[in-house]
């Protein structure tokens, strides 16, 4: 493979080629982001972020009310039974309402007044936390509705996807929420470059930064066994791998053609299963009863290393359209991380890296792709594939986040607080 000279600005100004946790870095703020799902879920950029956000700052995760059905059935939610504020680690706290606090739509008087109660109880958090002034870190358009209601100093909205094109999404009412948002935000970060572009259509102060990697984890720094996982070691090579969600993202189409096509290569694909589209799983299930298919089930994140280092190719088969033409899918550094040759449909936040990763649309392409690539000899693309992870650590995507953070609370006139001795 050649590389590709002409490449875009790098995303990393500024930030140090190599991370000192010694070096000045923002302390001292109050982070208030609200969730989806749990704190304890998969690792994802979110958690990622305000994790090492935490080191420093003090940092409030608020998760999802109960819906008004779960207060009256007492099903299932998250972190269900583990309500208050619990502290996690360093200065990180997680914030469940209380179950009289629900979510209610109708009527909506009482929407509003549980909505008003929950803002008090939030307060009241913050007061406990001994704070005032918190940074909103918000991750969805819909959680714009709590902005002017903490008395906060700044808004940073942290675009990692294109939220219209999900399943089951409610498009014109998303992006009405968006366009909203992002005229109210002093900061928007976004996960792909071409995000980016999209969003300074409407807030000017909008700037790429990527997904990253804990590039330790997935190199095998950290000293992981290098055994090669039960499940994996009678399966034959070349072992095509992919980690993450099986879900309707895939090109199932692709996927059956391509190993109808290569027999002789083993597709192990390690995450769980939850196709929803029946189209797609009418695919999904001939797909996966192919005999050289092997689903491998959901694995924890401390498994995954294993499971890379005994693939021979690892792959990123989407669906492509507008949406996910937008999407900077996080595996992609933790592949590099492994140094393993990639195969991936035409993403534009792969031009930058077309050196490193073979890109293909048809079936035949395809082919063709992963039979260069299981052939592929050469150590330097390991090494630059390594390298290239490594500068995506997430230890540094968060300094430069830290870097964009205080350049507005200074263009903002807010002055930065001191760290505390305990910090």
């Amino acid at each position: 493979m050649k590389l590709k000279e002409n490449r875009p600005a790098p995303w990393d100004e500024g930030v140090p080629a190599v991370f000192d946790p010694a070096t000045g870095r923002m302390a001292g703020e109050t982070i208030v982001c609200f969730g989806w799902t749990d704190w304890d879920t998969a690792p994802q950029t979110w958690n990622q972020v305000l994790g090492r956000l935490a080191y420093r700052n003090r940092v409030l995760f608020v998760l999802p009310p109960l819906e008004r059905r779960e207060t009256l059935t007492g099903g299932f939610s998250p972190g269900d039974g583990r309500r208050g504020l619990r502290h996690i680690r360093d200065h990180l706290y997680v914030y469940r309402f209380p179950r009289s606090l629900p979510l209610i739509y109708k009527p909506p008087f009482a929407g509003r007044f549980f909505e008003a109660a929950r803002i008090r109880s939030l307060h009241a958090t913050l007061d406990r936390l001994g704070t005032d002034r918190p940074i909103l870190y918000l991750l969805h358009p819909k959680f714009n509705r709590y902005v002017g209601r903490l008395r906060e100093k700044l808004v940073v909205y942290h675009v990692l996807d294109e939220y219209t094109g999900y399943l089951g999404a409610n498009r014109e009412k998303l992006a009405a929420e968006e366009e909203t948002l992002l005229h109210r935000a002093d900061l928007t970060i976004c996960a792909s470059r071409l995000l980016e572009a999209t969003k300074r259509r409407t807030n000017r102060s909008a700037y790429f930064v990527p997904n990253g990697v804990d590039f330790d984890h997935f190199s095998g720094r950290q000293g992981m066994p290098v055994t090669v996982p039960a499940d994996v070691r009678n399966i034959p090579r070349p072992r095509v791998g992919y980690i993450g969600r099986i879900c309707d993202k895939l090109d199932f189409l692709l996927l059956l053609d391509v190993a109808k096509g290569l027999p002789g290569h083993s597709f192990c694909f390690a995450g769980q299963a939850m196709v929803v589209k029946r189209e797609n799983r009418v695919v999904f299930e001939e797909w996966s009863n192919l005999p050289n298919v092997y689903l491998l089930g959901n694995k924890k994140p401390d498994e995954l290393p294993a499971y890379l280092r005994a693939f021979d190719v690892a792959v990123m088969p989407y669906v492509v359209s507008d949406d996910t033409r937008q999407r900077y899918p996080l595996k992609l550094h933790e592949y590099f991380a492994a140094g393993k040759p990639v195969v991936s449909v035409p993403l534009p936040c792969l031009d930058e890296f077309d050196g490193l990763v073979r890109t293909a649309g048809r079936s035949d392409e395809w082919r063709r792709a992963l039979g260069e690539s299981v052939k592929e000899n050469d150590r330097r693309f390991d090494e630059m594939r390594r390298e290239t992870a490594m500068r995506h650590d997430w230890n540094r995507v968060v300094i430069r986040i830290e870097k964009l953070i205080g350049e507005s609370l200074d263009r903002e006139g807010w002055a930065r607080p001191a760290a505390s001795e305990e910090e």
